[in-house]
Protein backbone atom coordinates (compact mmCIF):
# COMPACT_ATOMS: atom_id res chain seq x y z
CA UNK A 1 0.00 0.00 0.00
CA UNK A 2 1.26 3.42 -1.31
CA UNK A 3 1.40 6.45 1.47
CA UNK A 4 0.53 10.07 -0.14
CA UNK A 5 4.66 10.45 0.56
CA UNK A 6 5.78 7.38 -0.84
CA UNK A 7 3.81 7.85 -4.08
CA UNK A 8 5.35 11.51 -4.19
CA UNK A 9 8.92 9.70 -4.11
CA UNK A 10 9.45 11.16 -0.79
CA UNK A 11 10.72 8.53 2.02
CA UNK A 12 9.25 9.30 5.19
CA UNK A 13 10.98 7.73 8.65
CA UNK A 14 8.56 6.17 11.19
CA UNK A 15 8.97 8.60 14.16
CA UNK A 16 8.97 5.70 16.71
CA UNK A 17 11.18 3.52 14.96
CA UNK A 18 12.95 4.40 12.26
CA UNK A 19 11.40 2.17 9.67
CA UNK A 20 9.68 3.17 6.72
CA UNK A 21 6.56 5.20 7.52
CA UNK A 22 3.48 4.21 5.58
CA UNK A 23 1.37 6.88 6.48
CA UNK A 24 -0.06 9.31 9.48
CA UNK A 25 -1.72 7.01 11.98
CA UNK A 26 -3.09 8.57 15.26
CA UNK A 27 -1.25 12.01 14.17
CA UNK A 28 1.93 10.65 14.20
CA UNK A 29 4.04 9.37 10.44
CA UNK A 30 4.33 5.86 11.69
CA UNK A 31 4.96 2.31 10.04
CA UNK A 32 2.49 -0.60 9.99
CA UNK A 33 4.45 -2.10 12.69
CA UNK A 34 3.95 0.70 15.19
CA UNK A 35 0.53 1.85 14.00
CA UNK A 36 -0.94 -1.95 14.88
CA UNK A 37 1.25 -1.96 18.00
CA UNK A 38 -0.15 1.23 19.53
CA UNK A 39 -3.53 0.58 17.60
CA UNK A 40 -3.57 -3.15 20.06
CA UNK A 41 -2.63 -1.20 23.13
CA UNK A 42 -5.07 1.26 23.32
CA UNK A 43 -7.95 -1.10 21.62
CA UNK A 44 -7.10 -3.86 24.56
CA UNK A 45 -5.94 -1.59 27.35
CA UNK A 46 -2.62 -3.32 27.73
CA UNK A 47 -0.24 -2.25 30.72
CA UNK A 48 3.66 -3.31 29.94
CA UNK A 49 5.92 -4.24 33.14
CA UNK A 50 7.50 -0.79 33.54
CA UNK A 51 11.21 0.03 32.75
CA UNK A 52 13.26 2.10 33.72
CA UNK A 53 15.90 1.68 31.25
CA UNK A 54 14.85 4.37 28.65
CA UNK A 55 15.32 1.17 25.86
CA UNK A 56 16.11 2.93 22.37
CA UNK A 57 13.67 1.84 20.17
CA UNK A 58 14.94 0.80 16.51
CA UNK A 59 13.62 -0.89 13.60
CA UNK A 60 15.31 -4.69 14.78
CA UNK A 61 14.83 -3.85 18.36
CA UNK A 62 11.43 -2.02 18.40
CA UNK A 63 9.74 -5.61 19.67
CA UNK A 64 12.31 -6.02 22.99
CA UNK A 65 10.86 -3.50 24.88
CA UNK A 66 7.19 -3.27 24.69
CA UNK A 67 6.68 -0.46 27.79
CA UNK A 68 9.08 1.58 26.12
CA UNK A 69 8.21 1.81 22.83
CA UNK A 70 4.31 2.67 23.98
CA UNK A 71 6.08 5.40 25.81
CA UNK A 72 7.59 7.02 22.65
CA UNK A 73 4.35 6.74 20.80
CA UNK A 74 2.65 8.64 23.49
CA UNK A 75 5.40 11.25 23.93
CA UNK A 76 5.53 11.62 20.24
CA UNK A 77 2.02 12.41 20.02
CA UNK A 78 0.04 9.00 18.88
CA UNK A 79 -3.49 9.33 20.22
CA UNK A 80 -6.52 7.45 19.75
CA UNK A 81 -8.23 10.59 19.48
CA UNK A 82 -6.52 11.83 16.46
CA UNK A 83 -8.09 8.74 14.32
CA UNK A 84 -9.60 9.88 11.16
CA UNK A 85 -12.79 8.98 11.15
CA UNK A 86 -12.98 7.65 7.13
CA UNK A 87 -10.56 4.93 8.44
CA UNK A 88 -11.87 4.00 11.41
CA UNK A 89 -13.89 0.48 11.41
CA UNK A 90 -17.41 1.55 11.11
CA UNK A 91 -18.16 -0.43 14.22
CA UNK A 92 -15.93 1.81 16.12
CA UNK A 93 -17.16 4.97 14.31
CA UNK A 94 -21.00 4.20 15.40
CA UNK A 95 -19.82 3.55 19.04
CA UNK A 96 -17.64 6.63 19.57
CA UNK A 97 -20.07 9.04 17.66
CA UNK A 98 -23.07 7.29 19.89
CA UNK A 99 -20.83 8.48 23.01
CA UNK A 100 -19.76 11.85 21.68
CA UNK A 101 -24.40 12.42 21.13
CA UNK A 102 -24.49 10.80 24.15
CA UNK A 103 -22.36 13.20 26.47
CA UNK A 104 -23.48 15.93 24.30
CA UNK A 105 -27.64 15.61 24.80
CA UNK A 106 -27.25 14.66 28.75
CA UNK A 107 -26.31 18.61 28.77
CA UNK A 108 -28.91 19.83 26.33
CA UNK A 109 -31.69 17.29 27.40
CA UNK A 110 -32.90 19.25 30.03
CA UNK A 111 -33.65 22.69 28.22
CA UNK A 112 -35.02 20.80 24.78
CA UNK A 113 -37.69 18.81 26.81
CA UNK A 114 -38.80 22.40 28.47
CA UNK A 115 -38.59 23.96 25.14
CA UNK A 116 -40.45 21.36 23.27
CA UNK A 117 -43.36 21.34 26.43
CA UNK A 118 -43.03 25.26 26.06
CA UNK A 119 -43.87 24.62 22.22
CA UNK A 120 -46.30 21.98 22.57
CA UNK A 121 -48.46 24.50 25.05
CA UNK A 122 -48.57 27.07 22.52
CA UNK A 123 -49.38 24.55 19.93
CA UNK A 124 -52.27 23.59 21.71
CA UNK A 125 -53.47 26.86 23.18
CA UNK A 126 -53.42 28.19 19.15
CA UNK A 127 -55.22 25.28 17.82
CA UNK A 128 -57.85 25.91 20.71
CA UNK A 129 -58.21 29.61 19.97
CA UNK A 130 -58.69 29.25 16.46
CA UNK A 131 -60.68 26.09 15.84
CA UNK A 132 -64.43 26.88 15.98
CA UNK A 133 -65.51 22.92 15.76
CA UNK A 134 -68.05 21.31 18.30
CA UNK A 135 -68.09 17.80 18.30
CA UNK A 136 -71.76 18.25 16.37
CA UNK A 137 -70.30 19.80 13.65
CA UNK A 138 -67.62 17.38 13.02
CA UNK A 139 -69.73 14.45 13.18
CA UNK A 140 -71.81 16.28 10.83
CA UNK A 141 -69.14 17.21 8.30
CA UNK A 142 -67.82 13.26 8.54
CA UNK A 143 -71.08 11.96 7.81
CA UNK A 144 -72.06 14.56 5.18
CA UNK A 145 -75.08 15.52 6.62
CA UNK A 146 -74.00 19.14 6.70
CA UNK A 147 -76.51 22.06 5.22
CA UNK A 148 -73.88 23.50 3.31
CA UNK A 149 -71.75 21.23 0.53
CA UNK A 150 -68.44 21.13 1.53
CA UNK A 151 -65.68 22.51 -0.64
CA UNK A 152 -63.65 20.40 -2.97
CA UNK A 153 -60.09 20.48 -3.23
CA UNK A 154 -60.47 22.31 -6.73
CA UNK A 155 -62.76 24.63 -5.63
CA UNK A 156 -60.34 25.78 -2.78
CA UNK A 157 -57.51 25.82 -5.48
CA UNK A 158 -59.54 28.64 -7.65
Amino acid sequence: MLGRDEASGINVECRICGDKASGFHYGVHACEGCKGFFRRTVRMKLEYEKCERSCKIQKKSRNKCQYCRFQKCVILGMSHDAIRYGRMPEAEKRKLVAGLLASETKGSLNSSSSNLKTLAKRVNNAYQKNLNMTKKKARSILTGRTSSSPQTIQQIQK
